[in-house]
């Protein structure tokens, strides 16, 4: 497949002014994702066409899937459960109490069910915020949380080879996609390697495996 073979197409038109976090739930044939600075969960079901929302009380930055099902998501500095009917979140945890500008960014679970998150310093405008507030942390099963390093600028896209021994993670103004050896059955983060490095000013956001 080229890249001029792929068709794009619009499927839900929702305005967002800053949509994240696409997670695909196989179980309901439907899309979830975040519209960060409008505080909202957002669930498509692809066969009605129809849209949920859950709003919260904090920019809402990631959202993945719970194993008993549910859903867990970052708002604020909170990682927290979301009960869909009655339209609350549940707080598992809370992270950087002591910078109260600081706000989750992007977000993912690896395959053992360890909820990776990294945190920034909110926007003052577009462009602008405070260095080096933010942190990578791990919310595990057990709803105890562990950091893994701080000093980041806007922690953003991070994932897993498909072998599950590399983990891959951008922090936006390092201009970089970082790669570090995993380990699975721990969660732990190993030696560090960087894969790809820009010297031009291109944000990464996302990495894919």
């Amino acid at each position: 497949m080229t890249m001029c073979s792929i068709k794009i197409e619009c499927v839900l038109p929702e305005n967002c002014r800053c949509g994240e976090s696409p997670v695909w739930e196989e179980a309901t044939n439907s899309l979830l994702f975040v519209d960060i600075p409008s505080k909202k969960v957002c669930r498509w079901d692809s066969l009605s066409k129809q849209v949920h929302r859950v709003t919260v009380d904090a920019p809402v930055s990631s959202v993945a899937l719970r194993q008993l099902g549910g859903y867990v998501a970052t708002v604020g500095t909170k990682f927290c459960a979301l009960d869909w009917e009655d339209q609350s979140a549940i707080v598992l945890a809370t992270i950087d109490q002591d910078k109260k500008n600081n706000r989750f960014n992007d977000g993912k679970v690896d395959p053992a069910g360890r909820y990776f998150a990294g945190t920034m310093a909110e926007e003052t405008a577009p462009g602008v915020l405070e260095r080096h507030q933010g942190s990578l942390y791990c919310l595990f099963p057990d709803h105890h949380v562990e950091k893994y390093f701080d000093q980041v600028d806007i922690s953003n896209g991070l994932d897993w080879s498909l072998d599950h021994k590399i983990f891959y993670y951008i922090d936006s103004l390092s201009y970089s996609v970082d790669a570090f050896d995993y380990d699975l059955h721990t969660g732990k983060i190993c030696t560090y390697f960087f894969i790809i490095f820009l010297n031009t000013a291109h944000i990464f956001s996302y990495v894919y495996h």
